[in-house]
């Protein structure tokens, strides 16, 4: 395994951030830090093995172009829990004149469709649009009929309007019982009650792997700060975790003891009630 590339290998000196180091040397350190591999990456990001290899070892001039390799970065950085903003900073430093963009090809377009249309065929079309209009209107004007004077309602009819407006102002007519008073409507407030299960708040970022006991992953991914995982609730799940500090457990709406220091790596953490309840900092 590689020497792991830690948070105080990354951090910045006063002013500019600025190392020697290249970032795929950077990303691959982390990757078998976190004893993963290549396949392991591909297939958690979606990026082929061979454009992954190519970051690693620097042979940027084999990737697609400067702003797919740029992502291509991101999302690996961000997986691995590192700062991603200073990783693709980083990068376009070091790969300025490497990675080009790839050159946008240009067809011609063919005479016949590039002229307008003949002046004559536009005067026609415009000369037989007014005819349409002109036609249209003068045949609706001639069905319309000017109204001088509108009859009276019916005597019978405007008595039944009336006993209707007479209904519906009875009902709204307030009756019943007197509202209730504010002592009794809070008195009727429920208190909120605990959300029930296991329930994994992510206060920073984290690589998450949630296995069961016949080693299927569950979830197996950089969860970010301020998501939220719902534990499926079974006995034998058990739990790695990138940085134990940035992952604080909750079972049944009550705080568990926090499961390690920021950037501490755990492994293998039992996930069943039984063992939460008994959790210990600090055991592996």
């Amino acid at each position: 395994m590689g020497h792991a590339v830690l948070k105080e290998d990354l951090a910045p000196p006063p002013g500019r951030f600025r190392t020697e180091m290249p970032v795929g040397d950077i990303l691959r350190r982390a990757r078998l830090h976190y004893d993963r591999s290549i396949a392991d990456i591909e297939k958690a990001i979606r990026i082929r093995a061979s454009q992954i290899e190519a970051i690693e070892q620097g042979r940027l001039d084999e990737l697609p172009g400067r702003v797919y390799a740029i992502g291509f970065v991101r999302s690996y950085a961000e997986y691995l829990g590192l700062d991603a903003d200073r990783m693709v900073r980083l990068f376009k430093e070091q790969s300025a004149g490497v990675v080009k963009e790839k050159p946008e090809l240009h067809f011609p377009v063919a005479a016949s469709e590039s002229k307008l249309p003949a002046i004559w065929i536009i005067l026609f079309s415009l000369v037989a649009a007014f005819a349409v209009i002109v036609v249209w209107s003068y045949m609706h004007v001639e069905d319309r009929s000017m109204v001088t004077e509108v009859p009276p309602v019916p005597p019978a009819l405007q008595a039944e309007l009336e006993a209707e407006i007479i209904k519906e102002a009875e009902a709204r007519i307030p009756y019943g019982p007197p509202a209730p008073t504010p002592a009794q409507m809070a008195s009727a407030v429920e208190a909120p009650k605990a959300e029930p299960g296991i329930i994994l708040n992510i206060t920073a970022n984290s690589w998450v792997e949630i296995s069961d006991d016949t080693g299927k992953k569950i979830v197996s991914k950089v969860l970010k700060a301020g998501d939220q995982y719902f534990v499926p609730d079974s006995p034998n799940l058990k739990m790695s975790l990138g940085n134990a500090g940035g992952v604080a457990v909750t079972l049944d709406g009550e705080p568990l003891p926090s499961l390690g220091s920021s950037g501490q790596i755990r492994r293998n953490i039992p996930l069943g009630r039984a063992a939460l309840q008994n959790l210990q900092t600090g055991l592996e």
